[in-house]
């Protein structure tokens, strides 16, 4: 984290960018990190709120994404942003342990979005591939795609089953940061397998930008690497198997 911020009297002085912020060309109200000491790489930084408009903020540029284009997101800048000092969120310092405590709810939160659409894509291929006749047959009397799409099926109710049991326990208060992680590395990989193999399925009409199956596909891209990508998930659930 580059970003600093400064006291300077009764105010606070930001100083630096952030890249990937979602609504960032949109948003009103924002909540920015950033570092107000020098310790450790998770130490001493702190939450600050910063209105749209406020001067030495500004908005770098939007983003041009693979997906999720309807969702807009942007690279801001700081410079000599000006605050008042009750714009601090939080106590002082202590960002990074407040940020932190949301991370397993993203993370399951994120497996269960990516299961949903992965669902979704299952029901729209079955749908197409059971209409959809090539050789004198439909594409489900092909053995090979009856048997993927099955076996997909079952992958995904397997990956559901591991939400719910850790979304509960996390209800619970129960420590689920390896389960955590483990679903948002399973659940991101698993959702791309599955919209490869339909979007094949569809063959052409998969390709074309006027089919549901080709936007899923390039929106499903980001669930491997937002939210804490699958080499990071890995190595989280590594940490804690010794």
């Amino acid at each position: 984290m580059r970003t600093t911020a400064r006291r300077d009297g009764d105010d606070w002085v930001l100083n630096g960018s952030k890249m990937f912020i979602t609504n960032g060309v949109h948003g009103e109200i924002f909540f920015v990190a950033a570092k107000t000491g020098d310790a450790g790489r998770n130490h001493q930084i702190s939450m600050f709120i910063v209105e749209k408009g406020t001067p030495g903020f500004s908005v770098a540029r939007p983003l041009r994404k693979h997906g999720w284009l309807s969702s807009d997101t942007a690279e801001l800048v700081f410079d000599n942003c000006r605050i008042p000092s009750g714009n601090l969120l939080g106590e002082e310092n202590k960002g990074f342990y407040a940020l932190v405590k949301n991370l397993q709810n993203e993370r399951i939160v994120l497996a269960a979005q990516a299961m949903g659409e992965a669902s979704k894509a299952i029901e729209l291929t079955v749908d197409w591939v059971t209409q959809r006749k090539a050789f004198g047959a439909t594409l489900w009397d092909k053995q090979a795609i009856r048997q993927r799409m099955a076996m997909l099926s079952a992958r995904v109710e397997a990956a559901k089953a591991l939400i719910y049991n850790t979304a509960w326990r996390d209800a619970q208060n129960q420590v689920v940061v390896s389960e955590a992680s483990m679903l948002k590395a399973l659940c991101g990989e698993l959702v791309n397998e599955v919209m490869y193999d339909c979007l094949q399925f569809h063959g052409g009409m998969g390709y074309v930008r006027e089919t549901a199956i080709e936007r899923m596909t390039r929106d499903a891209r980001i669930q491997s690497i937002g939210g804490g990508a699958t080499e990071v998930m890995l190595d989280e659930i590594a940490k804690r198997m010794g």
